[in-house]
């Protein structure tokens, strides 16, 4: 037979709890680990993507445009007057010696070649021929510029086999137009595709990958390994899912990640690929220690649940002993922590409170306490007065005594008001400077002017410990007529301003306008 009802149970509820305090602990865990594994994945993208981008801006882009712009300055050179004729004709020898000087300058460049339109040819370094083998048809070269192709630009050939080398090139190469407009020939720098793919090896890829360069039929041009080059590395589909531009792609197939930058002239493709697996492994091992640190927290949380169960019997058991033996000396004084916690927390609040609204230096009340008090007079609609009081000669007290002592007239002019209005209820504000606010509600009004004039007396009669110091103020006084605060304020100050043109050391009342 049970002796105890379930209604009594402690343990119960804090088992049930804390179950739920754990489970909603675990499914917020899971979510934050997935959307850390999807934020690690994003930066990894990004990451890549900017990669490729460098890749092609800073490095093949570069070399590319440097070749552009010593090609267009050549072949301006050879544009005008005889040179292009001179150089492949009239004087091959100088023409040589001006086209390995020009090859010195881009290591880039293997050799360079210029023809003229009946294939007249030179070719830096020279190559000769032996005399049973045919002679080069310039003509039919892929870099040589027939008159239909005649453009101001640079254009790019596709891969093709070298006539003197028998290896796979590109020649970059600019039809040599005159002032006039007439073809006179084509100049060409035949890329040296191995060194400049050597370069890559420089370069130091975020994750583990591969980089290169690649044309439109997906055929790599540079590549950090020289023996991989002119392989057909990416599928025609693969290439034409790419844009003119710049992005991302994963290939289903191959469970691949293909970055890409594309190049309007050349129609190169600079590639970065790094496999999905990869990136998982990297996103794993990152999420491990947010995994591990969860797990950790769980443990915790699943002690601190039993030690709060036992500590709750060991509380029970005290209260049921202090009911059998009324013996209360043992049990803890936590209500009377309390009940201190909350006086000193009360007593900081109202510290915090008068620091926000008291001025440091007089005790009174400071400007901005002065602004939400009389925005809550008007609010209220209920008839107010408003005195300004400003002391008089003010700044000669500060030259002639010292700043310190002008702090002391502030301060002593201040406690001779507050002990004035303060029985009436009534706040003294500092303005600003050595000018003071107050504010008369509706009981006091006829009272007011009298108020005022009994501070002033005051202030007039104090005797001050610098010899020759006499301190008196003037002052404004008006009444509210439903005007904005800001029209009162300027009334009220007009008032103070006569007030000192009539020989300060008085209150005058503002008229209404």
């Amino acid at each position: 037979m049970k002796i105890h009802s379930r209604k009594l149970s402690f343990t119960r509820p804090i088992l049930a709890s804390f179950s739920g305090i754990l489970v909603s602990f675990i499914l917020i865990a899971a979510a934050v680990i997935l959307s850390q594994r999807k934020d690690i994945l994003d930066d990894y993208h990004s990451m890549n993507r900017n990669f490729t981008h460098n890749l092609a801006v800073l490095y093949t882009a570069s070399v590319l445009r440097e070749n552009e712009h010593m090609l267009d300055r050549a072949a301006g050179f050879l544009s005008h007057n005889d040179e292009l004729n001179s150089t492949v004709i009239t004087d091959r020898k100088k023409g040589l010696q001006q086209l390995m000087q020009l090859l010195v300058l881009m290591p880039s460049v293997s050799s360079i070649s210029v023809a003229d339109v009946d294939g007249h040819y030179l070719r830096a370094p020279e190559i000769r021929t032996s005399a049973n083998e045919p002679a080069i048809d310039v003509k039919s070269r892929p870099w040589f510029a027939h008159q239909a192709e005649a453009s101001m630009f640079s254009h790019y050939t596709s891969t093709y086999t070298d006539y003197f080398t028998h290896r796979s090139t590109i020649s970059l190469y600019k039809p040599v137009i005159s002032p006039e407009g007439n073809l006179k020939g084509t100049l060409a720098f035949h890329l040296d595709l191995t060194s400049m793919g050597y370069t890559l090896r420089q370069m130091k890829a975020p994750v583990q990958g591969e980089f290169f360069v690649v044309d439109r039929q997906g055929q790599v041009l540079l590549h950090p390994d020289t023996g991989a080059m002119f392989r057909h590395a990416i599928g025609t589909d693969l290439m034409e899912s790419m844009t003119s531009g710049e992005g991302a792609i994963y290939d289903q197939k191959s469970q691949t990640w293909y970055y890409y930058y594309a190049f309007t002239n050349p129609g190169w493709f600079v590639i970065y690929n790094v496999s999905d697996a990869t990136l998982s492994d990297l996103a794993r091992h990152e999420t491990l220690i947010v995994i591990w640190g969860f797990g950790m927290a769980a443990v915790v949380i699943v002690l601190f649940g039993l030690y709060l169960r036992h500590s709750a019997s060991g509380v029970l058991m005290n209260i049921i002993n202090a009911i059998k033996t009324g013996d209360i000396k043992q049990t803890p004084k936590l209500e009377a922590m309390l009940s201190t916690a909350i006086r000193n927390s009360k007593a900081r609040e109202q510290a915090y409170q008068r620091q926000a609204t008291i001025d440091a230096l007089t005790g009174c009340r400071n400007r901005g306490a002065f602004d939400k008090d009389i925005a809550a007079l008007v609010a209220q609609g209920h008839p107010f007065a408003l005195a300004l009081v400003d002391i008089d000669n003010f700044k000669s007290i500060n030259d002639t005594w010292g700043h310190l002592n002008g702090d002391i007239v502030l301060r002593n002019v201040a406690r001779e008001g507050i002990q004035v209005m303060q029985p009436h209820a009534v706040s003294v504000y500092r303005y600003g400077g050595e000018e003071f606010a107050v504010l008369f509600a509706e009981p006091l009004l006829e009272q007011a002017e009298s108020l005022l004039n009994d501070w002033r007396l005051n202030v007039t009669r104090r005797d001050w410990r610098e010899e020759g110091l006499h301190v008196t103020f003037s002052g404004g006084l008006g009444e509210w007529r439903m005007e904005p605060p800001e029209q009162l304020i300027a009334t009220v100050d007009e008032a103070l301003y006569k007030a000192k043109q009539q020989g300060k050391n008085r209150i005058l009342i503002a008229s209404p306008r």
